[in-house]
């Protein structure tokens, strides 16, 4: 990394990392239960992705909507939004009865969906990836990732994984030391204490719509 680059353009891909995935409305191991390591896991989601956008078959403004679904679904197989959703809650969540909460997940899931489909659509491409290592607790792990651009910028990217029932979900990304999750966990307990959560849910429902 050069020096007198570096910095600024960590810190921007940061920014743009950060801006996309937090919804935009609301400011060596011995391997764990599961098929296959953590590190598979992510990986297969990330270069999945990838292959999706590299496809000879969904090339072309025509195919930018096919694209977009695929990607869309694959990141859907490898999050776990219902785990994720609840989280972000945090003691929200036992309030909710069962249909608040699936209706909540839902929305969740629609916009996650749209801002880490818009990520990989647009920072990935231009970016390599690169797999650090991997940490694992039984049930739990924690894959850790290194995104460098042209310019030998460096950004970690680590993503929370768990296996509660045989395979592998992602549950969290973490960038540059900061938990979406727990974002996310901030400014819904905001807007849930200064309003209400039928408000957070509007808020996300118009959000959803705009995309």
């Amino acid at each position: 990394m050069r020096r007198s680059e570096g910095p600024r353009g960590f810190s921007c891909c940061r920014t743009l990392w950060l801006g996309i995935l937090l919804l935009g409305f609301v400011l060596p191991v011995s391997l764990g239960a599961g098929e296959g390591a953590p590190i598979d896991r992510v990986r297969d989601t990330l270069e999945g992705a990838m292959d999706i956008l590299r496809d000879p078959a969904l090339q072309g403004p025509d195919k930018e909507a096919a694209r977009k679904q695929k990607v869309r679904k694959l990141i859907a197989a490898g999050f776990n939004y219902t785990e994720m959703a609840a989280r972000s809650l945090g003691s929200h969540w036992d309030k909710l009865t069962r249909k608040q909460r699936q209706g909540f997940v839902d929305l969740f899931g629609d916009l996650f969906e749209i801002s880490y489909s818009q990520m990989v659509l647009e920072s990935l491409p231009d970016r390599q990836t690169m797999y650090t290592g991997e940490s694992v607790n039984r049930t739990r792990a924690v894959v850790n990732t290194v995104i460098v651009d042209a310019r030998g910028d460096r950004l970690p990217v680590d993503y929370q994984v768990q296996c509660p029932h045989g395979q592998w979900e992602l549950i969290d990304v973490v960038i540059d030391g900061v938990s979406i999750v727990r974002v996310y966990r901030s400014q819904f307990n905001k807007v849930i204490r200064t309003s209400s959560f039928d408000a957070l849910v509007k808020k996300m429902r118009v959000k959803r719509d705009e995309q």
